[in-house]
């Protein structure tokens, strides 16, 4: 069976095919998290840690630029404070409170960055070099195409819905 063959000789449809990959990645990221000792960082953390990046924020700006509400951030917040990702700070306003990436969660998104590099060295070493990179191109065109279920600070600017 080929690698997009359902066993019926028709190739998987491009969605599927697309969404299996990620599981995939998804997947070997998690067990490299574990195995470093990031057990439960999840993808949404990942994104959580990636825009609140140096900035102390508060809940509501936080929301704001991973597209939930400021109940939903804070559930998604609640774990990464147990685990050490985050940490609650005291803001100017005593009313709000704010998060900030602490030095494990710097630590797991460092960890995760050498990942995402050893993988797509490791599919140009399958591939070669010009297909992986034709690869990077083409889903950083799908990207582009934009859509309101990104978050805000990984979407591209000049094509936010």
């Amino acid at each position: 069976m080929g690698e997009s063959d359902r066993g019926e000789g028709h190739p998987l449809d491009f969605g599927v095919l697309l969404n299996l990959a990620g599981v995939v990645f998804i997947d070997a990221l998690h067990q490299r998290l574990a195995d470093e000792g990031f057990d439960g960082f999840t993808v949404r953390g990942g994104l959580l840690l990636r825009s609140l990046g140096d900035d102390a924020l508060s809940l509501r700006e936080l929301a704001d630029r991973i597209g939930l509400s400021s109940p939903g951030a804070l559930k998604a917040i609640e774990p990464m404070v147990r685990a050490g990702l985050v940490e609650r700070v005291k803001a100017e306003d005593k009313r709000v409170r704010a998060v900030r990436v602490t030095d494990r969660g710097h630590a797991a998104l460092a960890c995760a960055a050498a990942f995402h590099a050893e993988f797509e060295a490791s599919l140009a070493a399958q591939v070669g070099s010009d297909d992986a990179a034709a690869t990077r191109r083409t889903l950083a065109a799908l990207v582009e195409r934009g859509s309101p279920h990104l978050p805000q600070t990984l979407t591209p600017h000049d094509n936010r819905p």
